[in-house]
């Protein structure tokens, strides 16, 4: 690493983290967990009404209505605990979890989109 990342690093480390911020980061998040819902409610309620899917794969679109919205709870008590702990402004990173969780959720449904098309 370069001396200038480092001192970032360092600082974000010693520096705490502030209440409105993470208060903030909580409402954005809380909102976020809404458009997972709606997001996932819609695109794998359309795609399983016009298409044949085994089972398994109608319980992962399934669980995937819940589990989305939940990495956002997860994430935001996450970052309230680690800011009442004193956490270090590092912390902020866990709000990145619900954007990995949408990541994998588009890549299977993007796959059983294909799936779809071919007619499987």
């Amino acid at each position: 690493m370069t001396d200038a990342s480092q001192a970032l690093v360092q600082q974000a480390r010693e520096g705490g983290v502030s209440i409105g911020w993470t208060l903030l980061g909580t409402f954005g998040q809380l909102m976020l967990a809404y458009f997972l819902f709606m997001l996932v409610a819609f695109s794998a309620g359309g795609l399983v009404n016009g298409g044949r899917f085994r089972r398994v794969q109608v319980k992962v679109l399934d669980l995937s209505l819940f589990v989305l919205p939940g990495t956002c709870a997860l994430s935001a008590a996450i970052v309230l605990y680690l800011h009442w702990r004193g956490g270090s402004a590092l912390s902020y990173w866990w709000h990145a979890l619900p954007i990995a969780a949408t990541v994998l959720y588009l890549a299977y449904f993007r796959i059983l989109v294909h799936q779809s098309r071919r007619g499987r």
